[in-house]
Formats: C-alpha cells, sequence, structure tokens
C-alpha cells in the first residue's frame, strides 16, 4: 500500500523489498527513507522547473529568431531598392555589389546631397539674378516712360497752345520744338527697334565700300548743333597714314560711333569730344584701325566698367534722371560691334572724362566705288519723283492724308486703296510703279492683298508701309513677296530714298 507523502517510485521500491512491520521497528531506517523520499521530490520538481524553462527558452528563442529574419529580410529589400533606385541616377566607377555594398551606396548618398546643396545654391544665385534683372527691367520701363512722355508732353502742349493762339507766329516759334520732340520719340522708337532686332538674330552685316573719314565728317556736322547747345566742340584727328576706302557695313558704323559720340555730348559741358581715327596695320588688303571717342565729362565709375554695357543698364539710376537716355545705346554699340568681330573697350576717370575704343579690321576698297555716305544721314537731299505712280493702300485717314501731303512735295501720282480688296482691284484696273502697303487693315489685309497680286505680277515693287514692327510680321511679309518694309512712323527721307530706286524717267 502506497504510503502518503512517499514519491511512488520510492513507494514502490520499499513496498517490494520492505515490510512495514521492518520500517516501523527501525526509526533509524524510517529517516533514511524520510531523507531519500525528499531527494526524489526534489528532483522531480527541479526536473519540472527545467522542462518548463526549456520550453520558455525555446519559444523566446523562435521568436526572436524570427523578428531577425524579417529585420535581414527587410534590409535586404531596402537595399535592393535601393540600388536599383541608385543605378537610375547612371552614376559611373562606383561598384554596388560585394561586401562594401552599404558603403558605397552611403558614398553616392554623400555625393548626390552634395549635387543636390550645389543646385540649390546654383538655384539661389539665379534667383538673386533674377531679382536684380527684374529690378532692371522695371526701373528701365521708369525711364522709358519718362524719355517716351517728356517729348509727347511737349508736342501735346505746344499743339494746345497753338490752337488757342492761333497766329503765325505761335506756329514758327513752335514748329522747331515740335519737330525736334517728334524726332527725339522716333529715335527712341527705333533704338528699341534695332535693340530687339539684334535680340532677335535679325541684324545682317552688309558688305559696301564707303569712306570712314566721310563717314565720320558727316556724323560730325549732324552731331555738331547737339554739342553746341552743351557749350561742346567736336574734333577729328585722323593718323596721316590712314586707309580710308573700306568695305563694310556704313549704316552700322555709323549707328556705333553716332551712339558714343551721343553719349559723350550728353555727359559733357563746356568740353571737348574727339573723334580719333588710328592705323594699327594694313596687311595684304586688309587694314586694322582703331576709333576712340574721347570727352572731358563727367567720367564713369569703374566698378560700372562692364554694368554699362548691359541691356537696360546706365552707371546710376540719378544718371538717366538728370540726363535722359534709356540704357540701350551702348548695349546696341556693344552688340553691333560683335557682329563686326569687335569689342568696345573703357577707359574713364570721375571728373576728367571718358575714352571709348574699339579695333575693327576690314576689307580694304582698292577699287574706290564708295557709295554715297549722303544716303546714310540725315542731310540727305530728297528728290523730285515727278511722274512716279504710286498706289497708297492705307485704311487710315491720317497716314493717307500724312502720306499724300508728303509724296506730294515730290509731285508724286498717288491712287488710294482703302483696304487689300479694293487695292487689288486697283491693281488689275490701273498700272502703277510702286505699291505701298499696309499690313493690318480690315476686309482684306496687306498679306493677302499681295499673295494675290504676286499670282499675276512677280516684278511691281511692293512695300510694306506698316507699324507692325515685330519681326515675325516682317518676316511672313518678306516671304510672301514684299520688297522690302518701311516702319511707321517713318522718316520721310528713307520714303523717299527708296522710291528714287524704282524711279525711272
Amino acid at each position: 500500500m502506497e504510503k502518503p507523502n512517499l514519491h511512488r517510485h520510492l513507494n514502490r521500491q520499499i513496498n517490494k523489498y520492505l515490510s512495514e512491520h521492518t520500517i516501523n521497528e527501525n526509526p533509524e531506517l524510517s529517516a533514511f527513507i524520510d531523507v531519500i523520499n525528499q531527494t526524489y521530490l526534489n528532483y522531480e520538481k527541479d526536473s519540472e522547473l527545467f522542462e518548463q524553462s526549456a520550453r520558455l527558452n525555446d519559444k523566446e528563442y523562435l521568436e526572436m529568431n524570427k523578428k531577425l529574419k524579417d529585420e535581414i529580410a527587410k534590409r535586404d529589400l531596402f537595399e535592393k531598392k535601393l540600388v536599383e533606385a541608385i543605378k537610375q541616377l547612371n552614376v559611373d566607377g562606383v561598384n554596388l555589389e560585394g561586401e562594401d555594398n552599404l558603403l558605397n551606396l552611403i558614398k553616392i548618398l554623400n555625393r548626390e546631397i552634395e549635387i543636390k546643396k550645389e543646385f540649390q545654391e546654383q538655384l539661389n544665385i539665379a534667383k538673386t539674378v533674377a531679382e536684380d534683372a527684374n529690378e532692371a527691367k522695371s526701373e528701365f520701363l521708369s525711364i522709358m516712360s519718362h524719355e517716351i512722355r517728356t517729348p509727347l508732353n511737349a508736342i501735346i502742349g505746344l499743339v494746345y497752345i497753338m490752337e488757342k493762339e492761333n497766329s503765325l507766329q505761335s506756329f514758327h516759334e513752335n514748329i522747331e520744338v515740335l519737330k525736334n520732340s517728334a524726332q527725339n520719340l522716333f529715335l527712341l522708337i527705333n533704338d528699341i527697334l534695332d535693340f530687339n532686332k539684334i535680340e532677335a538674330g535679325k541684324v545682317d552685316i552688309e558688305r559696301i565700300p564707303f569712306n570712314l573719314i566721310d563717314l565720320v565728317n558727316q556724323i560730325t556736322k549732324s552731331m555738331q548743333a547737339r554739342a553746341s547747345e552743351n557749350l561742346n566742340t567736336i574734333e577729328i584727328i585722323v593718323a596721316d597714314d590712314f586707309v580710308p576706302n573700306l568695305i563694310s557695313d556704313p549704316l552700322r558704323i555709323n549707328q556705333i560711333i553716332t551712339n558714343l559720340v551721343s553719349n559723350a555730348i550728353k555727359f559733357t559741358q563746356d568740353g571737348t569730344i574727339k573723334i580719333k581715327l588710328n592705323q594699327l596695320a594694313v596687311i595684304e588688303n586688309y587694314s586694322t584701325f582703331k576709333v576712340e571717342i574721347i570727352d572731358t565729362g563727367i567720367g564713369i565709375d569703374k566698378e560700372k566698367f562692364q554694368t554699362i554695357f548691359e541691356k537696360f543698364s546706365q552707371a546710376e539710376t540719378r544718371t538717366s534722371r538728370q540726363f535722359g537716355g534709356t540704357g540701350l545705346g551702348l548695349s546696341i554699340t556693344k552688340k553691333l560691334l560683335h557682329l563686326l568681330g569687335s569689342d568696345i573697350f573703357v577707359e574713364s576717370e570721375i571728373g576728367v572724362g571718358t575714352n571709348f575704343n574699339f579695333t575693327l579690321r576690314l576689307p580694304i576698297d582698292r577699287k574706290l566705288v564708295a557709295v554715297n555716305t549722303n544716303d546714310l544721314q540725315e542731310n540727305y537731299k530728297e528728290e523730285n519723283l515727278k511722274g512716279l505712280k504710286v498706289l497708297l493702300v492705307e485704311d487710315n485717314l491720317i497716314n493717307i492724308k500724312i502720306a499724300q501731303k508728303i509724296m506730294g512735295q515730290w509731285d508724286v501720282e498717288v491712287d488710294l486703296a482703302e483696304n487689300g480688296l479694293v487695292g487689288v482691284e486697283k491693281f488689275n484696273t490701273n498700272k502703277y510703279d510702286v505699291i505701298l502697303m499696309d499690313l493690318s487693315m480690315p476686309v482684306m489685309d496687306g498679306y493677302e492683298a499681295t499673295t494675290i497680286i504676286r499670282e499675276t505680277d512677280k516684278m511691281i515693287p511692293i512695300v510694306a508701309l506698316t507699324a507692325s514692327a515685330s519681326f515675325g510680321y516682317l518676316d511672313r511679309a518678306l516671304q510672301i513677296g514684299i520688297n522690302e518694309y518701311i516702319i511707321k512712323p517713318f522718316n520721310p527721307k528713307e520714303l523717299n530714298m527708296k522710291l528714287r530706286k524704282y524711279y525711272t524717267l
């Protein structure tokens, strides 16, 4: 029989070998059995605890191992995707395989961070430049507004005064001021158009024989009146060995020198403007020479030497307010010189004066067939064109009246057509020497009318007389058969010069 509190295995052994009587009669044996029993029980308990601990450790190990495997899988997936993404950057010379993979990725990321940082710095610089340019343009628009409104104010005001006074004396007193104001406005618009034309790459350099000394003399003559207003004198200094007969674009060279002389006059008071021509070399059929325009005016700060040649820029804002001007003249001059294969340089000292100079290398005219440079100057004399028959296709009554009166001074026979459709009808029933064609008209514009006329007559000269100064419009006009164009407001001398080309007695 199993005794209470005895371990089952010990109890089974006692029942097999010892009787209950023997145990009861031997207290020492009973005590020994109790000790053995306690050992059995302790072993049983330790075994259970060990098994339980083992089970718990296995579970935690499995859980931790699973988590670790998941983390490794995530890292491998992230690394794989990162490698694929970086390969999209087309990075050369970097190994993305092997044990150093992660290190290479870090290097690439650092490189990308540096690139992004540099790009951001460039963006900040571009932003600053854009802001400066915007400020310059705003200042330019302010200057332009002033320059345009000033002659307009004189024109409008004097017309009002002449209407009120209504006297011959008032007319004679004010007509010259009106003429000068209108001319200033005309030159201002021409500067803007020239600048846009150069910017658009629409300026072609001609190759025409001309005499540079004659050209400079004519510029001096035309600028002398303006120089006298500031109590200035203009002096021409030509080297004894200078070769004057050249081949290039006299109109553009005239424009360059005129701009520089005009600037010198504007910024000089009671001083001298010198135009110097120095021969540097004559090699075979080419002349290399230097042109200097030197004044004794206010001078330019050395820090401003570069900015004065930028568009919309003058040396200082107060300069434009004090002396006028748009800030386009020097920019146009520099761009024209670039087209001629040269550049412009400046030397100046505040309060002493300024020297603008450039060097040209041009072919020499050995045949001495220079054109009459009077054609390029304001002192060009209009010729009588009696007998020339012109069809004027124009819808604006004021423009019609102006054109009629101007051409009437040259005895030109003018027939009128108020739109392109009437112009085509009159062309089909009459004979004309030249057609002056406005481009923007109702019913039928000048483009369509020219296209129709060119279907039956390829030879009759058609000159566009238009206010559409956009190069896109003008290029389109030339493509459909317009021979040449005159931009409104036009200079009567230019119109006379162009009509004279088609005049035969």
